[in-house]
């Protein structure tokens, strides 16, 4: 398989604001903390895969509240993946082994990753730690771009494979964002 990857556009916070939309209808009785555009495609001027990660931050006693309302509304439960605190779903239409490497949907709609989040775990401050060094280090954010083109290029064997070669960036961000490297050792971990 390959991986598509694409300039930043302007029209993908767009996305992610109908995204939003509809997930708080979905939620509308359900008690999250907030819906979160994490992920490349929030960081404005990076290449990136054209899909839309989300991340819909909870307390623990929300998690099976917001499962229900997720697969109530056609969402597919992944489960943790091997992420501590982080429940993949996929949307509407896409099974358990769907993951999204870029393609568009039928209609030129990007696909998404949304994943339940539980509040303060090392999955969530990977996310939101990874967008706030690339949105403040311009040179950083050039270099992880740079990687990500150079990978669109090659053939993998699944999304895992892709995920691993950005391996080191991503450890080198999270050091950046101030992470030990005991703090690293489960992202290195599920990463490899």
């Amino acid at each position: 398989m390959k991986v598509t990857i694409e300039p930043y556009d302007p029209a993908w916070e767009e996305e992610f604001q109908k995204a939003k939309s509809s997930l708080e209808a979905i939620l509308k009785d359900v008690q999250y903390i907030s819906i979160e555009h994490v992920g490349s495609t929030s960081i404005p001027g990076l290449f990136a895969k054209p899909v839309i990660d989300i991340d819909i931050i909870i307390e623990p006693s929300s998690l099976i509240a917001t499962r229900t309302a997720l697969v109530g509304a056609g969402y597919t439960d992944c489960g943790e993946m091997d992420v501590p605190g982080r429940h993949a779903y996929r949307e509407p239409g896409y099974g358990k082994h769907g993951a999204a490497h870029g393609e568009r949907t039928t209609g030129e709609s990007l696909r998404r990753n949304t994943y339940v989040i539980i509040e303060g775990c090392a999955a969530l401050k990977n996310h939101l730690d990874v967008r706030r060094v690339l949105l403040e280090d311009a040179a950083l954010r050039e270099e992880y771009g740079a990687l990500k083109c150079a990978l669109a290029d090659r053939e993998f064997d699944h999304i895992g494979a892709y995920v691993r070669e950005k391996s080191n960036i991503l450890l080198k961000i999270l050091r950046r964002a101030g992470w030990t490297d005991e703090d690293l050792a489960p992202v290195f971990s599920a990463n490899s």
